[in-house]
């Protein structure tokens, strides 16, 4: 118990640290978010919220972490995904070289490991699903994915911390309740290696504002997709891989949402636009704040399907299809949004109007 408090405690105080001492760093050397184009935010911000995050989480796993949870492993990783995330928001990497970087982490995690997609459990109600000579090019295809799903939410202040937040603090209630303590640890470690980040992004500390940078939400995605693997296909798995899907449910399903509308309109399914559910929710005349209540209410929402799902040992053919229903009625309200809001105003004009 004393170890684990120590090793939370470095991990959150050296974040701070590091948050001071990068700042003005990043300032004198260019590694700020200018607002042009998409980017609507007012003055250059410091893009030092991902490395200050690594470094929290660096000092504690080298200084108190269990050796089970291999950190060194876990530091090499996640450390080669920061480091290209500086690049990318330094130099505006190519999208080519950023998923050849990405498989190349994919590959080292999955042999540090030792552990891939094996297995999808009883998904169809025709029993357990084993991908064998496939397992692990899906694993590749799930790391990218879930690096680059999370690398999309980042676009308000605070929503990829907050929605890292909810994955972390599912992926640790799951297995403390279901025997994965140790890595239970490393979920919190996340979760509140993060939290000076938002504290800062969120202007709580007035004057240290910052943002996270690719490198902290490649960070994020990279962590969440690790812990998912090792709750879902270790020897000791505490939870069903379609329960994974609830867990990062708007980031996954807000990424394929948004490709699937690219590709439609023929354009490049990585190329940035402001499509985006947070986007939207902007549009729709939300504040950010409202906007990131909103998603983070959602993202919330669907964690706990999974958790009582999971709870109650609900059939996997079941869960994947609420999951798949849940998603094709996001498809539509998306797809339809402008028309139902336009509905709904009139309406409501019609009330105010019949009132009068």
């Amino acid at each position: 118990m004393q170890q684990s408090l120590l090793m939370f405690s470095s991990a959150f105080i050296c974040a701070c640290m590091a948050i001071a001492v990068l700042r003005p760093v990043a300032v004198r050397v260019g590694l700020v978010d200018i607002p042009r184009g998409r980017k609507q935010h007012q003055g250059a911000v410091p893009l030092v919220g991902g490395i200050a995050t690594y470094c929290g989480l660096a000092l504690a796993l080298l200084l108190f972490a269990d050796t089970t949870l291999q950190p060194l492993y876990f530091l090499l990783c996640t450390g080669s995904i920061v480091l290209l995330g500086v690049f990318d928001d330094y130099l505006d990497l190519s999208v080519k070289l950023r998923l050849a970087v990405q498989t190349l982490v994919a590959l080292g995690m999955t042999y540090s490991l030792d552990l891939h997609l094996s297995s999808l459990g009883d998904l169809f109600g025709f029993g357990v699903i084993e991908l064998g000579v496939f397992g692990l090019p899906v694993t590749l295809l799930a790391v990218i994915a879930a690096i680059n799903a999370f690398n999309m939410t980042d676009g308000i202040d605070g929503l990829a911390g907050m929605l890292s937040l909810v994955s972390f603090i599912s992926i640790a209630i799951f297995m403390s309740l279901w025997g994965q303590q140790t890595y239970a640890g490393l979920a919190w470690l996340l979760a509140l290696a993060m939290l000076p980040y938002l504290a800062c992004n969120l202007n709580l500390l007035p004057g240290y504002r910052i943002f996270m940078g690719d490198a902290g939400s490649m960070l994020i995605g990279l962590s969440v997709i690790w812990l998912l693997l090792l709750g879902t296909q270790s020897e000791t798995a505490s939870f069903r891989p379609v329960t994974a899907l609830w867990i990062i449910a708007i980031p996954l399903m807000d990424m394929v949402a948004i490709m699937l509308r690219r590709i439609r309109k023929g354009q490049s399914p990585f190329v940035a636009d402001r499509e985006h559910l947070h986007h939207i929710s902007l549009r729709l005349g939300l504040t950010s704040r409202e906007s990131l209540a909103l998603i983070t209410s959602l993202a919330c929402i669907f964690a706990c399907i999974g958790i009582i799902g999971e709870y109650l040992l609900l059939p996997d053919y079941f869960m994947l299809l609420l999951f798949l229903l849940l998603f094709a009625a996001y498809l539509y309200l998306l797809q339809h949004i402008w028309r139902i809001v336009s509905k709904l105003r009139h309406k409501v004009l019609q009330q105010r109007q019949t009132i009068k």
